[in-house]
This record gives structure tokens, sequence and C-alpha cells, in this order.
């Protein structure tokens, strides 16, 4: 309660008190009361002791609802803080499960035993590999190839030398000791850009894999 309210129920209290004890003196001082031990007054609540009990019942309140109010608060914080954990260990179980990349993703970006690149006109699959390069609709996150790879940017310094040689990220994701550039452009489809490889022996990877070899030699050229 605020003091102005503690003090309302102060004087709503003494009135109360006062209204029973006055009629009480009337009538017992009519009847002649009188007692041997004390006086009549004795038998009577002062003005003093209804405010006592009136402080005394009004600090019992306010402080039976400080110590709700505490209560509530601390299990409000206690189901905040369980609400939290709880949705911590969901998103770190959902990155634990979403780590990795799965076994069939692993064989898909591999060539194929016995595989037989497609073969076209170069320039053409050049042409087809620069849009290819440049088209988000490859990936499932809005990516491109070129998002990450544009003027020469974040290729390795292994990117040098001829394919197949050893990529960090093949290794480590994909179990690959040496990787072929074909399975580069698998590789960044499947992992960067979150998509399906493409189809081994496609024009689409023929192209993709022409173009990226024409960045390869701009990017030992400099």
């Amino acid at each position: 309660m605020s003091t102005n309210k503690n003090r309302k129920e102060l004087l709503r209290k003494l009135s109360r008190n006062l209204m029973v004890t006055l009629p009480m003196m009337t009538v017992v001082t009519v009847a002649g009361f009188s007692t041997g031990s004390g006086s009549f007054l004795e038998l009577i609540p002062s003005a003093e002791a209804a405010q006592g009990e009136a402080e005394g019942e009004a600090k019992g309140e306010a402080e039976g609802e400080a110590k709700a109010e505490a209560e509530g608060s601390a299990r409000g914080e206690g189901e905040a803080e369980g609400r939290a954990e709880g949705e911590a260990e969901g998103e770190a179980e959902g990155e634990a499960k979403g780590e990795g990349v799965s076994a069939s993703l692993k064989k898909a970006v591999r060539r194929p035993e016995g595989y037989t690149p497609y073969q076209g006109n170069v320039a053409e699959l050049r042409a087809k590999g620069e849009k290819l390069f440049n088209d988000t609709s490859l990936s499932s996150n809005g990516l491109a190839c070129a998002t990450c790879h544009t003027n020469g940017m974040l290729y390795n310094p292994t990117f040098k030398k001829e394919y197949p040689h050893f990529v960090a990220m093949g290794q480590r994701d994909f179990g690959m000791d040496m990787v072929h550039l074909d399975e580069m452009v698998q590789i960044c489809m499947v992992a960067p850009m979150a998509a399906e490889p493409l189809e081994w022996g496609s024009e689409e990877l023929a192209a993709l894999t022409e173009y990226t070899r024409m960045e390869q030699k701009k990017f030992i050229d400099k």
C-alpha cells in the first residue's frame, strides 16, 4: 500500500473503534458500572490501542503484499530463465544436428567412376558458365558463385595450383584429400549455396567448370 492509502485505512479503523467505544461508555455509565479492581475505562480500548492495532494490521498487510510481489517476481524470473535455457538448448541441438554434410551429399560431389565430362564448344560453355556464375537461382539461399568470388575475391592461394589439388574445405567437410575443378564447383553448390549438386555430365556443370577455369587463370596471372 502507499503512505496515503495506509493513513486512510488507519482513520477508517479508528472511526470504527470509536463508534463502538462511545455507546458502550454511555450504557455502562447509566447502569452505574464499577469495579473494585480498576476503572471501567480499562475495559474499553483506548484510541492509542486502536491506532496501534490499526497500524499493526496495516503493516502486516503491507509486508504481506511486498512478500507476495517478491515471490511472484522470483517465480516470473525463474520461468523466464527456464524458457531462455530451454530455447538455448533447443538452438544448440538444432545447430548440432545441422552441422556437417550428409553421407549422400559427400558422395554426390565426387566424380562418379568412369566419369566423362560434357563436351561442347568452349566459347559457348564459357558464355553459359558466366551467366550461371551470376545466377542466384542455383542456390537455396539467394547466393550466386559471384557473391563470394567477384573480381577474384575469396580464392585461397591453393587456387593457383592446377587441379586436382588439396582444398581445405574439401578435406574438412567432405573427406576429400584431392579435389578436381568440377568437384570444387559441386562442393560450392552444396556448401555455401546450400543446393543440390549439378548433374554429373550435364552442360551446366561443364559450363561452370570451364568459366571457373578462366577465373583461375586470371587469379594465377595476377
